[in-house]
């Protein structure tokens, strides 16, 4: 079995290094492929100090898109054979556990794809500083998180099939989940600065993508969250929300959207108090609110 890894990356300078590091130790690729889009940061010579025969980093100026990932795995479909994976990869994300093990549990239950499971870690009220230091591991900085998204990231190689964007996200042409996913730290709110020029780039980006619509603030600290809403790392992961968090009270903010709050729910990991929300109407939810 071979597994490839494929990376679209701009301006992560201040964590690049973390995640390729979390991917050479845990991805067991057979090759990772890095495409800078357009860093005008130190991104791509960061990721220039992990070249070798099993990291690649080129530049990709082609404009972002969701289907620009797939694109850049099947101009690589003559190093595939059947029964190979492949990974999309992004660069705030850092592999927790290894995949190779999960990727062999798929195989035995001829599963085609696995998805992550996304612990988010976020700024939140309670930070000391909202800078970021490349140097000091992410998880001892940003320290508050919700496992709280998911989505397919590793998929089996077909000869006779090019999946696109749209086909994973609505589950089309034939696949099938792994009943196992693997754990991701993602950091993608690093800094105040880091935040606000995601926000920015993303904005921007939407403009001929309409991928990040989601993105309805243009302030960073719209995006703090309550720490008391949170987990706080330990050492150990843990699922669901904090004890005692009633989504009637609970404000929205960038950890409890509708998205992340029916992926709780899909995978068990709510309360039945909090199952009741879900399954109240709009009425409820306002009376509830301040009752």
């Amino acid at each position: 079995m071979n597994i490839y890894g494929f990376m679209l990356v701009k301006n992560e300078a201040d964590i690049i290094g973390q995640t390729l590091e979390s991917l050479i130790r845990f991805g067991g690729f057979t090759h990772i492929f890095v495409f800078d889009n357009g860093s005008t940061d130190e991104t791509a010579q960061i990721a220039k100090g992990y070249a070798s025969a099993k990291l690649s980093v080129n530049a990709l100026p082609t404009p972002f898109s969701d289907n620009l990932k797939f694109e850049t795995v099947y101009r690589h479909r003559h190093l595939m054979q059947e029964g190979d994976w492949f990974a999309i990869l992004d660069a705030d994300e850092v592999y927790a556990e290894p995949l190779l093990p999960i990727l062999t549990m798929a195989e035995g239950e001829g599963a085609n794809f696995v998805e992550c499971k996304s612990a988010q870690f976020y700024l939140t009220d309670a930070d000391a500083s909202y800078t970021f230091d490349p140097a000091k591991p992410a998880i001892e900085q940003r320290c508050h998180y919700l496992v709280n998204y998911g989505e397919p990231r590793v998929f089996r190689y077909a000869p006779d099939t090019t999946l696109t964007a749209d086909a994973v996200k609505q589950r089309v042409g034939g696949l099938k989940s792994a009943s196992q996913q693997f754990l991701i730290h993602h950091f993608q709110f690093r800094s105040d600065q880091q935040t606000q020029k995601r926000i920015d780039i993303r904005r921007q980006n939407d403009q001929h993508s309409h991928n990040w619509g989601h993105i309805n603030s243009v302030q960073w600290r719209d995006y703090l969250v309550p720490h008391r809403h949170l987990h706080r790392y330990d050492g150990e992961i843990r699922y669901g929300l904090p004890p005692g968090a009633n989504l009637y009270k609970i404000k929205d903010n960038a950890a409890y959207t509708m998205a992340n709050l029916k992926w709780l729910q899909r995978h068990g990991h709510l309360s039945p108090a909090q199952l009741g929300f879900m399954s109240a109407g709009l009425l409820k939810r306002m009376i509830r609110k301040v009752w």
